[in-house]
């Protein structure tokens, strides 16, 4: 039989969703002088013209669509300024550091990852222990007080 077809539908005219949205955009559009266009707006089907459903995955190229010569360079040379001046000054200032208190900063080596390393990072903490028969007998009185006085 199937479902119902063809059946009375009410119109209960616009949501009061709509009605805000259209009420703000109109005041928008007068503070900021400028009419929406939504003409101008892409429908979802326009957005997804590249998406083949048949060939997404697959690797075929023959459904593909061709993409459109780039108006600007790709791979152009990028000239090579040298460091930036606040990369040398923070070397500048660690050599000055280093000489103040006649120490040289070791970072980035073997030998200092080893010496510098967090050694709590190497624990394994239990996050669960098991508690002492104390405590749970406590616990457990606890509990029958709270609920013997209703709280």
């Amino acid at each position: 039989k199937g479902h119902p077809k063809d059946y009375f539908v009410p119109n209960f005219g616009l949501d009061q969703d709509v009605k805000d949205s259209l009420t703000h955009t109109s005041a928008a559009e007068k503070r900021l002088n400028h009419q929406w266009n939504g003409e101008l707006v892409q429908s979802e089907e326009e957005l997804n013209l590249d998406s083949d459903p048949i060939c997404s995955s697959a690797g075929c190229d023959q459904y593909k669509h061709p993409h459109p010569k780039l108006d600007y360079k790709l791979n152009y040379a990028v000239p090579n300024l040298g460091p930036d001046h606040e990369i040398t000054e923070n070397f500048h200032s660690l050599d000055i550091a280093e000489e103040m208190k006649n120490h040289k900063f070791d970072f980035g080596t073997k030998e200092s990852k080893e010496k510098y390393k967090n050694p709590a990072k190497e624990v394994d903490y239990n996050f669960a222990p098991k508690l002492d028969e104390d405590v749970i007998g406590t616990q457990k009185s606890l509990s029958k007080t709270e609920s013997r006085m209703g709280q």
